[in-house]
C-alpha cells in the first residue's frame, strides 16, 4: 500500500450559514434550530492516513479503530447481507467484551457518476444509495437509546450502558473514489454539533472547527474495516469524551478519476455491554 509523505488537504463540508460566501445547500436536510435547508461550505484540511499512524486507535480512547477481518461472501450469494450483519455482530461483541450485539441496519452504498446524494431520499423510484459527502453523525442521543433497545428487545434497559457502533468497509477495493474519512472523537467540539431533522429520524452535521484532526484508511480493501461509534448512554458530550464520531466522504483531488466507483456496506450495531 502506497505511503503519503506529506498528508494534503482535503476539501470537506461542514455546516455552513447559509448567508456565507460559497455556502450550498444541502438536500432534504433541515436544521431544527432555524427550521430552514441545511447549509454547506467546503474547508480545506489534512485527512491523515492510518497506515502512517506510530499508534493504533481505540474506541475507547479515540471513537474509533481499524481492523482486517476478511469475509468470504461479501457482495455474494443471495441473502449474504443478513449472513454478514450476523458474523459481523457476533465479531464485534467479542472485540468489545459486550454483553449483546445486533444489528439495527445495514446501507449498501453504489457510487453512481451521475448520482446524487439526493437518491438517498428516492429509494422508491430505484435510485441507488450514494456516499454522503457532508461531516454529519447519523443519530442524536435523544432517539439513540429508543432504537438500541427497540433492537435488542427483552431483558435491556436505559440502566444498562448501552452504544451504536458502526462497521463500514468497501465491497470492492482499493477505495480511491470517495473513501471514508473519520474525526478523532477527542476533537470534536460539543459546540459545533448542528441538530438536524429529515425523513429518517434526528442527527447531527458539523460545523468547522480547525482543531479536529482527520483520518481515513488509504486505498481501503475489503478486508479492512473501520469501526467508529455514533451514540454512547453512558459518556456526557463534553470535549475529550470519546462519544461519537462525525465521518464523511471525500474527495481525494489529487487521485480524482482513478480507481472503479465506491461501493460499500455500512452496518449499524445496537450494543448493550
Amino acid at each position: 500500500m502506497a505511503i503519503e509523505t506529506v498528508t494534503p488537504l482535503r476539501s470537506l463540508n461542514f455546516t455552513s450559514d447559509k448567508g456565507a460566501p460559497d455556502a450550498f445547500e444541502f438536500p432534504h436536510i433541515t436544521c431544527v434550530a432555524t427550521g430552514e435547508p441545511l447549509h454547506l461550505k467546503s474547508h480545506a484540511v489534512p485527512v491523515y492516513n492510518l497506515r502512517d499512524e506510530e499508534h493504533k486507535p481505540s474506541i475507547d480512547s479515540n471513537g474509533y479503530t481499524w481492523e482486517s477481518l476478511p469475509y468470504h461472501d461479501l457482495d455474494g450469494s443471495e441473502g449474504w447481507e443478513d449472513r454478514y450483519a450476523n458474523a459481523t455482530c457476533e465479531w464485534l461483541k467479542d472485540h468489545l467484551g459486550a454483553r449483546s450485539c445486533r444489528p439495527i441496519n445495514l446501507q449498501i452504498r453504489r457510487k453512481l457518476s451521475d448520482g446524487s446524494v439526493a437518491d438517498n431520499y428516492e429509494r422508491e423510484r430505484g435510485k441507488e444509495m450514494q456516499p454522503v459527502p457532508a461531516v454529519h453523525v447519523d443519530i442524536n442521543r435523544e432517539r439513540a437509546s429508543a432504537r438500541v433497545l427497540a433492537v435488542l428487545g427483552d431483558g435491556f434497559s436505559d440502566a444498562d450502558r448501552l452504544a451504536i457502533i458502526n462497521v463500514w468497509r468497501p465491497l470492492r477495493g482499493p477505495v480511491i473514489d470517495a473513501p471514508l474519512a473519520v474525526c478523532d472523537a477527542r476533537t470534536l467540539d460539543p459546540a459545533d454539533m448542528e441538530r438536524t431533522t429529515d425523513e429518517y429520524g434526528g442527527g447531527y452535521f458539523i460545523k468547522y472547527n480547525e482543531n479536529m484532526r482527520w483520518m481515513y484508511i488509504r486505498d481501503q480493501m475489503p478486508d479492512e474495516i473501520l469501526v467508529f461509534r455514533q451514540y454512547d448512554n453512558t459518556l456526557e458530550p463534553d470535549l475529550g469524551d470519546a462519544k461519537c464520531i462525525a465521518h464523511t466522504a471525500f474527495t481525494d483531488e489529487l487521485r480524482e478519476g482513478q480507481g472503479l466507483p465506491r461501493q460499500s456496506v455500512e452496518l449499524r450495531c445496537a450494543v448493550a455491554y
